[in-house]
């Protein structure tokens, strides 16, 4: 990769559901190494814009570079591409009647061709990072929310993404779960993983985030780095907003 170009480039990016234009003609570069926080009111479209960006939802108009190659091309290989994109839901996604470890060996093993000892291997290591090594033979349904949201940061992890997509990672837990899940997403940021982040945490915005990003009516109206956005922000739509959620 050329060290000079951003790692994600978004290009006039536009997503309309029918006559509705959710995003409007958003450019936006995205770091290597950078913790991207996009925050915004509800219905606002950040998570249609974070699920742009690997194309679970297919947008109506622009361009999005990945690493220099550009995935809204029908000639990228969308599936291989994604392998480099670990995206984090808030549902939790795992599968009930497997348990932890064939969750986190599924995908290395079946779509990166690793052996199985290879795929179990790299799933303890996560598995460690996360504070669940010893749940390993354990069933999603004997986890706490919270341990269930690690587990899927693990699984996510398994695949060796370049970066980590993060939609509302703690918005289904009950309150004393969420800072479990985002003390690991802090431990990422700390080992400079790119990661951006739909979180209503500001907290979390305020502490890990290398740059906060204000969507609202379609487009980012607002940005900065942490100090600067919270303490002065400009728009009179993101004042509103912060008054209402600080």
């Amino acid at each position: 990769m050329n060290g000079d170009r951003p790692f994600i480039q978004v290009r006039g990016l536009c997503k309309k559901f029918g006559t509705h234009e959710v995003l409007k003609d958003i450019t936006v570069d995205i770091s290597q190494g950078e913790v991207v926080c996009v925050i915004g009111p509800s219905g606002s479209g950040k998570s249609t814009f974070l699920r742009c960006l690997n194309r679970l939802e297919e947008p109506t108009g622009g361009q999005i570079f990945f690493e220099g190659t550009d995935i809204c091309d029908p000639k990228t290989d969308i599936d291989k591409l994604r392998q480099r994109m670990g995206m984090v839901f808030q549902q939790f996604n795992l599968f009930p009647h497997m348990n932890i470890m064939q969750n986190l060996t599924l995908a290395p093993t079946k779509l990166q061709g690793k052996t199985q000892k290879e795929a179990e291997e790299i799933a303890l290591e996560y598995l460690g990072k996360v504070g669940l090594a010893d749940r390993a033979e354990s069933y999603p349904g004997q986890l706490s929310g919270g341990q269930q949201q690690r587990i899927a940061i693990a699984r996510a992890l398994c695949m060796k993404p370049d970066v980590m997509l993060f939609d509302e990672p703690t918005s289904a837990l009950d309150p004393e779960m969420v800072g479990e899940v985002l003390n690991v997403m802090r431990d990422l940021a700390e080992q400079k993983m790119t990661m951006v982040v739909v979180t209503h945490e500001m907290g979390f915005a305020r502490e890990v985030a290398s740059r906060v990003m204000f969507l609202a009516g379609g487009n980012f109206i607002e940005e900065g780095e942490p100090k600067e956005f919270f303490a002065h922000p400009r728009d009179e739509r993101l004042k509103s907003f912060l008054s209402k959620v600080l």
